[in-house]
């Protein structure tokens, strides 16, 4: 019997699997598993028909590969799936890549370089991203490798209708700056972007009545609204330059003298908290910040995001895979 954590996630799997009538049938499956809300990864593409799926695991701050091996396999025991999975720990197996037909682009399974791309068959594999071509990012995929050797490769539209996973950005800002200690309401918020992130954490923040919202990536501004401003939201996606630290764009001893209840809340960016923190700041977070890399994911969320996002990335893949036209793919240039 499936523990109610687990019996929940499922549910919300095989929904969304219906809702985006997913069929892996016939296809060999290399991914990853991970922990808490990605230990479904694997178990998503074997419900949703995959011939075999080859999982790779490793030990991370967030759990002990052999512990993920172990979860994954007897969960997928008690959905009758474990002959269709096959979990590996600390090793990446040239077998797995050559046989594979999706090659999902997750954290174990990358970097996807030229060195890991020489070993994929182009005549059948396919990679799809797992989040939206926008965010592709060179330090994942070798893409230009990937153009060479004629290997499909697509983006996920996140915000599909019926996933609505890029949603829970909004979601995700108003919890970060609720447990940094800011109400929203009632507040007066700069948030620091230039992209979708920014729009969608200012709408949200707007639809629980924040008093005042602006959106801005310009210093002189930011000082300008920073005497009334309770918080800053960071969720600069593209600025790759350092936005809080030693030469940091934003002076934060000005934004001290203008308002010293200033408060800081992080999404994306690069910042140094500990910078911050030498001076007497806090911010949540409290964590270096990273240009393109979220601070927290959607999965502090919790799952659901996670699982329409996985099976929106498969979705993609079958796509591929079948020559199917569907709204959720988006290629990429030059491929």
């Amino acid at each position: 019997m499936l523990e109610t954590k687990h019996c929940r996630a499922i549910r919300k799997i095989n929904q969304s699997i219906k809702s985006l009538d997913l069929d892996l049938s016939g296809l060999v499956v290399l991914t990853e598993v991970g922990s808490n809300n990605y230990l479904y990864t694997p178990l998503i593409a074997a419900l949703a028909g995959a011939h075999h799926v080859f999982a790779w695991t490793g030990d991370t701050r967030y759990g002990e590969g052999n512990k993920i091996k172990e979860n994954c396999l007897a969960l997928a025991e008690k959905l009758g799936i474990e002959n269709r999975i096959t979990v590996t720990v600390n090793k990446k197996n040239i077998e797995h890549i050559n046989s594979a037909n999706v090659i999902t682009n997750s954290g174990f399974i990358r970097p996807i370089d030229a060195t890991f791309l020489k070993y994929v068959d182009p005549n059948k594999c396919v990679i799809p991203l797992m989040y939206e071509a926008w965010e592709l990012r060179s330090t994942d995929i070798d893409i230009n490798v990937c153009y060479q050797r004629s290997i499909r490769v697509a983006g996920t539209w996140e915000n599909h209708p019926k996933i609505a996973v890029f949603e829970g950005v909004g979601p995700l800002a108003i919890k970060l700056s609720m447990e940094a200690g800011y109400e929203v309401y009632q507040n007066n918020i700069i948030v620091w972007s230039s992209d979708e992130f920014g729009d969608m954490a200012k709408t949200y923040f707007e639809k629980i009545e924040a008093k005042s919202v602006t959106i801005t990536t310009d210093t002189e501004h930011l000082y300008h609204l920073a005497p009334t401003a309770d918080f800053i939201f960071f969720c600069d996606y593209n600025e790759t330059k350092c936005l809080v630290g030693e030469g940091g764009l934003i002076d934060v001893d000005k934004l001290g003298r203008l308002n010293p209840a200033l408060g800081y809340v992080q999404l994306y960016g690069d910042i140094d908290d500990r910078y911050l923190e030498n001076r007497g700041r806090i911010i949540f977070p409290a964590k270096r910040g990273k240009p393109r890399v979220m601070t927290e994911s959607l999965a502090y969320l919790g799952e659901q995001p996670v699982i329409n996002l996985q099976v929106a990335g498969f979705k993609v893949a079958e796509c591929l895979s079948k020559g199917i036209q569907h709204d959720l793919v988006q290629p990429i240039s030059g491929i």
